[in-house]
């Protein structure tokens, strides 16, 4: 699991959906191994749109959501399904540490 990788997780097992993560925590977080892994979810519908304010930011899969920033056990993470390239993956950690911080 790395910075960057694109996971799809199991079925919901109460509505059979599955969600879109992008990892961004970092490749020496990820490599310690330990229980959670940082990630932020992947709108893949129409219902998001980049921001100006950068907290979505448009990928090939969908718009990362930003002010989604979850920490997920590993094991439901679900499985790689493809890879972010490395310049929209800092795009969306930069944003994510501006939430975060509170700013623009």
């Amino acid at each position: 699991m790395r910075q960057g990788d694109v996971y799809l997780s199991d079925p919901s097992p109460l509505t059979g959906e599955r969600e879109l993560y992008l990892v961004i925590s970092s490749d020496e977080y990820n490599e310690a191994a330990g229980p959670t892994v940082v990630v932020v979810e992947i709108e893949t519908g129409t219902r998001y749109r980049a921001t100006p304010f950068g907290t979505a930011v448009e990928t090939p899969f969908g718009v990362a959501l930003a002010d989604r920033l979850l920490w997920l056990p590993r094991t439901q993470v679900g499985e790689r399904f493809d890879r972010l390239d490395a310049e929209l993956t800092w795009r969306v950690v930069d944003a994510s540490c501006r939430v975060l911080r509170g700013a623009r």
